[in-house]
C-alpha cells in the first residue's frame, strides 16, 4: 500500500486506513501473484454462488426466479462435486 497507492484517494475519511478501493486493488494484486490458475477458477465460481445467495428476488414465486434457483442449484452441486467440504 505504501509503494503503489500513495495517492488520498485510496485511504478512508480518517487519511490512515485504506478504504475499499484500496483493499480491493491490494486483495487482487495478491491473488494474481499467489494463487494458481486453477484455483482462480475455482475462486470466481465459489463467489458467482456467493452472488447468487445473496439475491433477494423481487417475485419469488416467478418462473424466472424458479429458473435461477435451479442454476443455483446446479452450480452448487457441480463445486461440491469438485470440493465437498464446502458449505453454502
Amino acid at each position: 500500500m505504501m509503494d503503489e497507492l500513495r495517492d488520498y484517494r485510496f485511504y478512508a475519511e480518517d487519511l490512515l486506513h485504506p478504504n475499499q478501493m484500496a483493499v480491493d486493488y491490494i486483495w487482487e494484486r495478491f491473488v494474481a501473484s499467489s494463487f494458481a490458475e486453477s484455483a482462480l477458477a475455482s475462486m470466481n465460481e465459489v463467489e458467482s454462488i456467493q452472488r447468487d445467495l445473496s439475491h433477494r428476488p423481487f417475485n419469488p414465486s416467478s418462473e424466472s426466479y424458479q429458473k435461477f434457483q435451479t442454476q443455483l442449484e446446479d452450480k452448487i452441486n457441480k463445486i461440491k462435486s469438485k470440493f465437498p467440504f464446502m458449505n453454502f
